[in-house]
């Protein structure tokens, strides 16, 4: 399995066997960052133009690419082993391959960083199985070098968002976590592999294929037209269910509100399979509009805050993002600064699985 397929099977182990030998795509977008990158990075001096004929990029796309490698510094030490995006490494007996952007050793410590080049949040290294296995890649990789490792730096760099999470892990550390993506990697190759629906969802090219995601629309046609003699394929699906979303969207609504009520009387709803319904009691930050505006208007002005009407942390982190200035968290502690944050108490219903029951003290 490739690095890049980690982060998708580590919450549903059957993504790989619909993207198997594919691994996460990259957009040619981001394709063409990563080779900017490491030109950048490596001082290797690359072709532009070429860059946008092979890409086909366009002048705001390449312009996109400028902003976010103009932001990528990274210094390499004199006499430092530098393994960069041009190599196919192979780890755990050849279960595990990938290619990691940056890999810098140097005084017995090995940094890891890996490039992102769009705007959304990305999970921390500390948890993220992609760069992960890039550390148990590049750790392979120096022993079998005869290199003594005592440190392994993973780095999460965003340059568009001038942004970068780091986390220091042991030797030992890496090897643990090499026996839990061996473990993934076991499910996900497995004949009982697990289809597991969520937000990730979104992000597998392979989704249309899948019996959990597209199989659960599949089930419902049958539903309302049980006459079909066989499973309907997605687009047919797709074209007995739609007149019924917003039917299916109101019933769904008194559905949940009835289930809020039940636990709120009950407690957790076992809905089998290890899940349960719950309620959970969490603390929000919630902005003091008044204060918010006089904080965020010296940002980004008058026309683009007023046009805000309404103020949440949600749409200031938006707009932080669509200024492209990485300014998030520089807003984000100057409305703390100015007394614009409160933390508030909230009450969210979920659907959890395993010991995690949301039962709270009252």
């Amino acid at each position: 399995m490739r690095c890049s397929a980690l982060p998708l099977a580590s919450k549903c182990r059957g993504s790989y066997k619909l993207t198997e030998s594919h691994g996460s795509v990259q957009s040619r977008v981001g394709q063409a960052f990563h080779e900017a990158a490491r030109a950048k990075v490596l001082g290797v001096a690359f072709d532009k133009d070429s860059l946008r004929t092979r890409f086909a990029l366009t002048d705001a796309e390449m312009k996109d690419i400028d902003y976010g490698i103009y932001n990528i510094t990274i210094r390499i030490p004199e006499g430092a082993i530098v393994i960069a995006d041009d190599k196919e490494l192979t780890a755990l007996g050849g279960k595990l391959t990938g290619k990691m952007d940056l890999g810098i050793y140097f005084n017995e410590i090995l940094t890891i960083a890996d490039w992102k080049s769009g705007w959304g949040d990305v999970e921390d290294p500390e948890t993220n199985n992609q760069i992960i296995g890039y550390g148990v890649l590049g750790l392979e990789a120096m022993r079998a070098a005869g290199k003594l490792v005592k440190r392994i730096d993973l780095m999460i760099i965003q340059p568009k968002l001038n942004q970068v999470k780091a986390y220091s892990h042991t030797p030992e550390k890496i090897i643990e976590r090499a026996n839990d993506i061996l473990q993934i990697i076991k499910e996900a190759e497995g004949e009982k592999c697990e289809f597991t629906t969520g937000p990730w969802c979104n992000s597998c090219f392979k989704n249309m294929n899948c019996p959990a995601f597209a199989g659960q629309i599949k089930a419902l046609a049958l539903l309302i037209e049980p006459q079909m003699i066989k499973v309907p394929d997605t687009e047919v699906a797709l074209k007995k269910m739609l007149p019924f979303v917003k039917a299916c969207a109101t019933v769904g609504k008194k559905v949940e509100a009835l289930a809020k009520a039940w636990v709120d009387q009950n407690g957790p709803l076992e809905l089998g399979a290890g899940q349960m319904y719950v309620r959970k009691v969490e603390d929000k930050q919630e902005i003091k509009a008044q204060e918010a505006f006089e904080v965020i208007r010296g940002f980004f002005g008058d026309e683009r805050t007023w046009k805000m009407y309404s103020v949440s942390m949600d749409k200031i982190i938006e707009l932080a993002v669509e200024t492209k200035r990485g300014l998030s968290t520089v807003v984000k502690n100057s409305l703390i600064e100015a007394g614009a944050v409160e933390k508030k108490t909230a009450v969210t219903y979920r659907i959890v699985k395993g010991g995690d029951n949301g039962r709270e003290k009252r």
